[in-house]
C-alpha cells in the first residue's frame, strides 16, 4: 500500500510557530460631566477587538466611587469611530423593602445606561442616557 505525500505548505505549517494575536489598544478617556445639574468626574477606559469590534472595560464615576461595567461595540467610520455600549452596574447592593405589606424587592440601588459616543484619538463625546434622561458627556484621551 503506497502513502500519498503530504503537500509541503502542510508540513511547514505544522513546524511554524503559533501566532499570537494583535494587541489590542486600550481607550481611557476622562473628563466631567453634569448629571441632574451636579457635575461629576469620569473615566471610561476599554478595549476594542479588531476582528469583533466589541468593546469591554469599565466606567468609572470618581465623584461617587462607583465602577459599571461598560460593554458594547465600536465601529470604525471616517471622521472618527462610533461608540455604542451598556453601562452595568453589575452586582450592586439592591433594595428589598416592605411597609404594611407593599413594598419593592430586588431594585439595584445604581442604574444602568447606554452610551453613544463618537470616539477620536483626542476625545469622546456623545450622550449618557440614564432612566430615560439624556446628558451630554465629553471626555478627553488620557495619554
Amino acid at each position: 500500500m503506497k502513502r500519498a505525500a503530504l503537500p509541503l505548505a502542510v508540513l511547514l505549517a505544522a513546524c511554524a510557530p503559533a501566532t499570537q494575536p494583535a494587541a489590542q489598544p486600550v481607550y481611557s478617556y476622562a473628563g466631567e460631566a453634569r448629571f441632574l445639574l451636579i457635575p461629576q468626574k469620569i473615566r471610561v477606559t476599554y478595549t476594542v477587538d479588531p476582528v469583533t469590534h466589541e468593546a469591554r472595560g469599565e466606567y468609572r464615576n470618581l465623584t461617587s466611587g462607583g465602577t459599571f461595567i461598560l460593554r458594547g461595540t465600536q465601529l470604525p467610520r471616517p471622521g472618527g469611530a462610533t461608540l455604542t455600549a451598556t453601562i452595568d452596574p453589575g452586582d450592586t447592593p439592591r433594595l428589598n423593602a416592605s411597609l404594611l405589606g407593599f413594598g419593592v424587592s430586588n431594585v439595584p440601588l445604581r442604574a444602568s445606561g447606554l452610551l453613544g459616543a463618537t470616539v477620536t484619538s483626542t476625545i469622546l463625546s456623545g450622550t449618557l442616557t440614564v432612566g430615560g434622561v439624556k446628558h451630554n458627556v465629553t471626555l478627553r484621551a488620557e495619554r
